[in-house]
């Protein structure tokens, strides 16, 4: 596979778990991502191969950690086993990314806008963070485990008329917070475990 620049240099960030910003201000709405240039763009399938690939370096913890790209494709990561921090915020997904059935140790997408969240069944071993997020279809969170908490502050989900929040059966060993959450549709909570308490 011929990969651009961004990509060769997330290849090469990984294994060492160094961050990767491409915003030129901290303000930019992922909402909107008409003004970034293709030097922004990753692809879905390139996160994927780099997530499921061996980087071990000696003396190095992995970590992805990109910050401000698009990404196109769809990041498909159905029944895969990531022991590394995911973090992909002020993102710009083109695609509803895929996380069913997912076990990872952390899960970032903070201030990323994606077209939904299907991840159900994912397992998650720290927190599961949707801060900030813009999200207008339904996270879908049915039966997931996460071992610490989900993190919905300020976030912004649904349409009206449809689901906003599908968490039924899940399973949260902390809290969920949910502070200045904005949900136009209905949030589903049918028999789930909360050993914290909903916080907003």
């Amino acid at each position: 596979m011929d990969l651009t620049a961004l990509e060769r240099r997330l290849c090469q960030a990984f294994p060492r778990g160094e961050p990767i910003d491409l915003r030129q201000a901290q303000d930019e709405d992922p909402e909107d991502p008409r003004a970034w240039g293709p030097e922004r763009t990753v692809r879905a399938e390139v996160i994927r191969t780099v997530l499921l690939s061996d980087p071990s370096e000696p003396g190095e913890v992995p970590a992805l950690h990109l910050t401000g790209a698009r990404i196109v494709g769809v990041l498909n990561l159905q029944y895969a086993e990531i022991p590394h921090p995911v973090r992909l915020t002020a993102c710009h997904f083109e695609q509803t990314p895929e996380f069913h059935g997912t076990q990872t140790s952390l899960l970032d997408l903070s201030s990323s806008h994606l077209p939904a969240l299907r991840a159900t069944a994912i397992r998650v071993n720290d927190v599961l963070r949707l801060t900030d997020c813009r999200i207008p279809g339904t996270v879908q969170l049915g039966s997931a485990q996460v071992m610490g908490g989900i993190f919905l502050d300020r976030a912004r989900l649904g349409v009206d008329g449809e689901p906003a929040l599908e968490l039924s059966q899940a399973s949260v060993g902390n809290d969920i917070w949910a502070a200045g959450l904005v949900a136009l549709g209905e949030i589903r909570l049918g028999s789930a475990r909360i050993e914290g308490h909903p916080r907003s």
